[in-house]
């Protein structure tokens, strides 16, 4: 999706800690740790704002760092935001994830087993425990910026009540769902994902 997006405009990715080619850290990392980085690396760059774009726990990366650093932040996307406190437990969000990953096409599941082992099961866990823990539910209320919320048609994890739900919690905030998908939709279908990127920022800035 990043290369996508990138025809148009300039895009930002980050391995945070423990996660891509980044070493993991000695201790637990939270939620606003992750955001603190992200707005340091942005600070350091002179960098903002920006559209923050997250997906699954990345999509509380993004909350996280619209309601710390509002001045960095002109718009939030969530792409299959987790997790919706009616399905709060780790075994919940297992059974769901296990449901989507064999009727995801091929080559993206070849791209989560392959995160999965570059992240390893121990940091996997470490990181699990965070996302289940964060309060999304909560830390959304303090999103001023214009949010847009999208999933997969199909996505058994961001499920359509929990979607919309996040999407009236703030001023300006939309859904945008998109057929034929599932929960890693932003890299099975990385053009349908970056066009409503598009169309949503284009139509908050008129």
């Amino acid at each position: 999706m990043a290369r996508v997006l990138s025809e148009t405009g300039n895009v930002i990715s980050f391995d945070l800690p423990g996660f891509g080619a980044s070493p993991h850290p000695k201790r637990q990392v939270s939620v606003e740790d992750h955001a603190r980085l992200v707005a340091r690396a942005l600070d350091d760059r002179n960098i903002g704002p920006v559209v923050a774009v997250g997906h699954s726990m990345g999509a509380q990366f993004a909350i996280e760092l619209a309601v710390l650093r509002p001045d960095l932040v002109s718009h939030v996307v969530l792409i299959g935001p987790v997790v919706d406190p009616a399905h709060p437990t780790l075994r919940g969000q297992a059974r769901a994830l296990l449901r989507d990953w064999p009727l995801e096409p091929l080559q993206t599941q070849a791209m989560v087993v392959g995160d999965y082992l570059r992240c390893g099961v121990r940091w996997f866990l470490a990181q699990s425990i965070v996302m289940r823990d964060y309060p999304t539910h909560l830390r959304v209320l303090g999103v001023t910026q214009p949010m847009l919320v999208i999933r997969g048609a199909h996505d058994p994890i961001a499920k359509p009540s929990w979607v919309r739900w996040l999407s009236e919690q703030v001023r300006d905030g939309r859904v945008e769902t998109i057929n034929g998908y599932r929960h890693n939709v932003d890299h099975s279908n990385a053009a349908a994902t970056s066009a409503a990127i598009q169309l949503f920022t284009a139509r908050s800035r008129a």
